[in-house]
């Protein structure tokens, strides 16, 4: 019976939805967690962005583990856990299917991490969240190297979109912080009053003092 189930259920059509689904929800992840570090996010917006930057990753991940168990049962051209689970070692694509591994990977080791944050330390969470990044463009081009439909003038859309849209976020997000660092800088002049000194050195005694904290966690 379960033999007949996996011989006759339409594999390919899951294959391409769960990894073009998990694809967008990747994107959609990554585009919020960047997004929710410019300026303009605050408040309620910036939690509500927090909140489905969280929700989408790990929906794309478990989409990821769908991809690759509908890979497994394939009757047309499955693939071992060892193709999987090893980068690199698949005898169809084996350039794309290693990078699709190693975005998995790396988008295990960002949600563990954002699990862990309290015992790892905002240093070390924020070098492993890096991750996010690389872990987006290998699932970019392994959907444009392995996907059936990435010669079909929508997907070729889709991925133009994505990817210039995480390329311009991140962008803009460095260039508010250029933008800030120099209104921070203008008041160190001999015109400043003595409040606002007393005020500044009061504002980095007290990130000393929550990096101290940080670090005894």
């Amino acid at each position: 019976m379960a033999q007949w189930i996996v011989d006759y259920l339409p594999t390919w059509n899951f294959i391409r939805i769960s990894g073009i689904a998990a694809y967008l929800l990747l994107f959609a992840g990554v585009f919020l967690g960047i997004a929710q570090g410019l300026p303009a996010a605050k408040g309620k917006s910036k939690a509500a962005m927090y909140q489905w930057h969280t929700r989408t990753t790990w929906l794309a991940f478990g989409l990821g583990i769908l991809h690759a168990l509908t890979l497994y049962i394939d009757h047309y051209s499955p693939f071992t856990w060892s193709e999987m689970l090893i980068p690199f070692t698949a005898s169809v694509h084996p350039v794309g299917s290693g990078l699709g591994t190693l975005s998995f990977y790396g988008l295990l080791i960002v949600l563990l991490s954002s699990d862990l944050r309290n015992k790892l330390g905002r240093k070390w969470w924020i070098v492993f969240h890096m991750l996010s990044y690389p872990a987006f463009i290998c699932l970019l081009v392994h959907g444009m190297i392995t996907g059936s439909d990435s010669g079909n003038v929508l997907m070729r859309l889709i991925y133009a979109f994505t990817g210039l849209s995480i390329l311009g976020i991140t962008v803009l997000r460095g260039l508010m912080r250029e933008r800030k660092g120099p209104q921070i800088t203008i008041g160190h002049n001999r015109s400043q009053s003595k409040p606002t000194v007393e005020r500044m050195w009061g504002e980095a005694y007290g990130l000393a003092g929550a990096g101290r904290q940080e670090r005894l966690k």
